[in-house]
């Protein structure tokens, strides 16, 4: 009789998380983590930094889209990866909105620079990367309630 009242005070298991689904996370928040980092800092300090930026403009290819784009761009930016981080947690917490959370924060991610940058090239790279985290997020989503 006391084993069964112990069993109602005790929270309900949750499944045993597999190694991908810690993988995917973990990769997530470091990723999705610096990357809103990042573009909240740009955002707060815009006009200081895009001069720096432009120092470096002809070392990195593709820069010169970067110093195009508006303020606006680096705070939806923030936004998105900071929705996209909040996905992951709510999937590490094993919760089916995390996933449509993550999913779509990812997509506006990758149409985000073709929106706020004029001639941005289609990002096709950055599109196959995502929709293969999003393929294996979507391979867990039975596991989540």
């Amino acid at each position: 009789m006391e084993d069964q009242s112990d069993n109602i005070f005790q929270k309900p298991q949750q499944p045993k998380r597999p190694p991908m689904l810690t993988a995917l996370c973990i990769l997530t928040f470091i990723g999705s983590g610096m990357s809103g980092f990042s573009f909240f800092m740009v955002y707060s300090a815009y006009n200081e930094i895009l001069p720096q930026l432009q120092e470096f403009s002809g070392k990195f290819p593709g820069m010169e889209y970067i110093l195009g784009a508006p303020k606006n761009f680096f705070m939806t930016g923030f936004i998105l990866y900071t929705f996209s981080f909040f996905g992951a947690n709510l999937m590490w917490r094993f919760k089916k909105v995390g996933f449509h959370f993550y999913t779509a924060a990812q997509i506006a991610v990758v149409l985000l620079p073709m929106i706020y940058i004029k001639n941005y090239p289609l990002p096709l790279i950055d599109g196959l990367f995502t929709a293969f985290f999003i393929i294996l997020y979507f391979r867990h989503y039975k596991l989540f309630n």
